[in-house]
């Protein structure tokens, strides 16, 4: 591999330690300053919501006026500002609410061209082995920085100072990039591009809703990212309210959820050539299904770090499912469309899950939500597998070649 793909790799990886961080710590520093389930839950909101209304339009706008390193270099530059106004205005809920957007748009913007740029200095021949060391340590990251970050808080190290590092890996990767070697679209593509970018931002979601079997991976993948949407921000109050717990308690389950879905990783990949897809979606339902209910009736430390393992589990079972059927069905030249669109589309599950969240500030016990998961997880099955049943029975009539 090239200096250009070691770099980009290094400041992936970099930033990746950084995301864990934030995820970990900027629940805790909120509800620790506010205690507001409220306030957590509307942070989540406004860290999705770019997702949704401008994921899939920024980057037809951009591209072709700035090279993709210059996008992630000042993604990542002002993702590190960004990170440390929170922490600064933290005290200031609609000062944070809204730097808070702009990170998810931050982020939103950076997760479209990381992978671009990276396949654009990448040969056909070392691409594979590229991506399959590019995830490889994305897997180990998701294990270690989970783990790091509860070992500090566990030791007194504050939420606080967690993202000050979080904000420094931003940086650190921004400093990576700029060795980065990249140039920008230009000529008659980006005068094509411009004509029909209104066709190309909508394209993606019209391919969705034509293709049956994307059209029951975007219903199941939102009934889990509503269930989600729910359940974690609520996992903090449940810590405090219901357990009656520390922050470390909180981190050490955030920490298991990580380590269980490294599991579901490998055995996804040894065992994806045998399972079927629809036996591998079930699987991963009974196991959110069994989190949701030990979460809503069992009130005991111990059973709460089984439930979060299986969390972690069952999540990362689904989205790995929902990945690799969506590369799998999904033509290469249609994968960028259909993409942002399906995660603008899961993204807006994702709001309704963080709204409904706010619901136990108003006296409705937190435990409830959890049970409702639960019957939505059930409810979402039930309806999909017929559903799956009527897919399979138009791609046979069409041929096993979908036309998108």
């Amino acid at each position: 591999m090239n200096k250009n793909i070691w770099l980009l790799l290094l400041a992936k990886w970099t930033s990746n330690f950084g995301t864990h961080f934030h995820m970990l710590a900027f629940p805790l520093l909120v509800y620790e300053k506010t205690q507001s389930v409220t306030l957590l839950s509307l942070t989540f909101i406004a860290e999705t919501l770019p997702w949704l209304l401008i994921g899939p339009v920024i980057p037809h706008l951009i591209k072709n006026r700035f090279s993709p390193k210059a996008i992630l270099l000042y993604c990542d530059f002002f993702r590190f500002i960004i990170v440390l106004g929170t922490i600064y205005f933290i005290d200031h809920t609609w000062i944070v609410l809204s730097l808070i957007f702009i990170l998810g748009t931050l982020n939103s913007i950076h997760g479209s061209f990381r992978t671009s740029i990276v396949k654009s200095n990448t040969d056909d021949i070392t691409l594979k082995t590229t991506l399959g060391i590019s995830l490889g340590i994305d897997d180990v990251i998701s294990m270690i920085a989970p783990v790091l970050g509860a070992l500090m808080i566990s030791n007194g190290v504050s939420s606080f100072n967690l993202l000050l590092l979080d904000a420094l890996t931003y940086l650190m990767s921004a400093i990576l990039l700029i060795g980065v070697k990249s140039e920008r679209y230009t000529g008659e593509e980006a005068t094509q591009e411009k004509q029909y970018f209104v066709r190309e931002v909508t394209r993606g979601f019209h391919i969705i809703w034509n293709h049956p079997q994307l059209r029951w991976l975007a219903t199941i993948e939102g009934i889990r990212s509503l269930v989600e949407g729910i359940s974690i921000p609520l996992l903090m109050l449940y810590v405090v309210d219901v357990l009656s717990s520390s922050d470390a308690t909180f981190a050490w389950s955030r920490a298991l959820s990580a380590a269980c879905a490294i599991l579901a990783s490998l055995f996804y990949i040894k065992w994806s050539l045998k399972i079927s897809t629809e036996k591998f979606t079930k699987v991963g339902t009974i196991i959110l299904i069994a989190s949701m209910a030990i979460f809503s009736v069992i009130h005991h430390t111990v059973l709460f770090f089984i439930a979060s393992a299986l969390l972690g589990l069952g999540m990362a079972i689904r989205q790995l499912v929902s990945e690799n059927l969506l590369i799998q069905v999904t033509p290469a030249r249609d994968l960028p469309e259909v993409a942002s669109a399906f995660n603008a589309a899961i993204s807006s599950f994702y709001v309704i899950g963080y709204a409904i969240s706010i619901l136990p500030e108003q006296g409705i016990p937190v435990t409830y939500f959890f049970a409702l998961s639960a019957v939505l997880l059930i409810a979402g099955h039930v309806l999909t597998v017929g559903k799956r049943s009527i897919n399979d029975s138009e791609e046979r009539s069409n041929g096993t070649q979908v036309n998108l």
